[in-house]
């Protein structure tokens, strides 16, 4: 039985940085296996309607390849339709309604009545539950990972990893060219209000150039973030949120292949950028990691090094 909390916790707005952070779920969940997979994605969809379609799986693709061709109003239709179908008890082929759901996710991204619809929130509130519950046993696998990774590290690789987590191992010269030529490339994008490439373009100066032992490459870009906000009150929102799922995805991809490197390099990034904004996504997780790297630095006494 569901209690208020879960009422009011439905989503109502979807938001940039959930689509993309149900793309990775569903992507960690095909990575899992059929039980995990079968769990939290396709048992929820199979509750999302009581009524099949009786089309064909394959009737239906077609009609919904056709449709978002066309960018019509069908498209969130078909894809709920769609999705039903793909995990009704007859269909054999578990990574139709995988594909279906990013393709959906997808749909929302580029097809602006597909985010404002009825049956995208639908999608989004099936799986925010098991979503959700998914999300926080992956955080507690790997973290317990992670430190039991960081604890049994010698201490020269710990040193190293130190380097990582601040910087210190970067090519300042190299750095420097790349950065400035980064930002001559995001300020013409700025003068001409070319908005969607200027916040790609953003995003992936602040994942190569937040550097916690530099923090005046990242500081420029911050200003022009607020400087576009000033014409686009959702701008500064969508990047930083943005920004924030994909740095968490690179922590867990990076824990998951036991690349410590990776994983502090980019808890280094996050945590230069998002720095005291607890309301940030994915912050409390992030900062666990952080505080159980720095907790074996002061068990090595290697606090000097930082």
């Amino acid at each position: 039985m569901r209690n208020n909390n879960d009422r009011h916790d439905k989503i109502r707005v979807i938001r940039p940085f959930l689509i993309d952070n149900y793309s990775r779920i569903i992507k960690s969940l095909a990575s899992r296996g059929r039980n995990t997979y079968q769990q939290f994605l396709i048992q929820p969809l199979s509750e999302w309607s009581k009524q099949t379609p009786v089309e064909s799986i394959e009737k239906l693709m077609n009609m919904l390849e056709n449709e978002e061709r066309k960018k019509s109003k069908k498209v969130p239709l078909l894809y709920k339709m769609s999705i039903i179908k793909s995990v009704s008890p007859e269909q054999l082929d578990l990574s139709i309604p995988g594909n279906l759901s990013i393709g959906f996710l997808k749909a929302m991204k580029n097809i602006p009545h597909v985010l404002s619809s009825d049956e995208a929130l639908e999608f989004m509130n099936a799986l925010r539950l098991p979503f959700k519950n998914f999300s926080d046993s992956e955080f507690n696998r790997l973290n317990k990972k992670f430190e039991n990774d960081i604890d049994t590290a010698d201490t020269v690789e710990v040193e190293n990893l130190i380097k990582s987590h601040v910087g210190e191992n970067s090519d300042k010269r190299r750095l420097d060219e790349a950065s400035q030529k980064h930002m001559q490339h995001i300020k013409n994008l700025m003068r001409q209000k070319q908005d969607r490439e200027l916040k790609r373009q953003i995003i992936l100066y602040l994942l190569r150039f937040s550097i916690p032992s530099n923090p005046s490459y990242h500081q420029p870009v911050l200003e022009i973030i607020d400087a576009v906000a000033l014409r686009n009150s959702g701008f500064k929102k969508e990047i930083m949120d943005d920004t924030a799922v994909i740095i968490y995805d690179e922590i867990l991809k990076a824990i998951k292949k036991g690349d410590l490197g990776s994983a502090v390099k980019y808890i280094g990034r996050y945590t230069v950028i998002f720095r005291g904004n607890p309301n940030t996504p994915n912050y409390h997780e992030v900062d666990s990691f952080e505080k159980k790297f720095i907790s074996i630095i002061e068990t090595k006494n290697l606090w000097d090094r930082l």
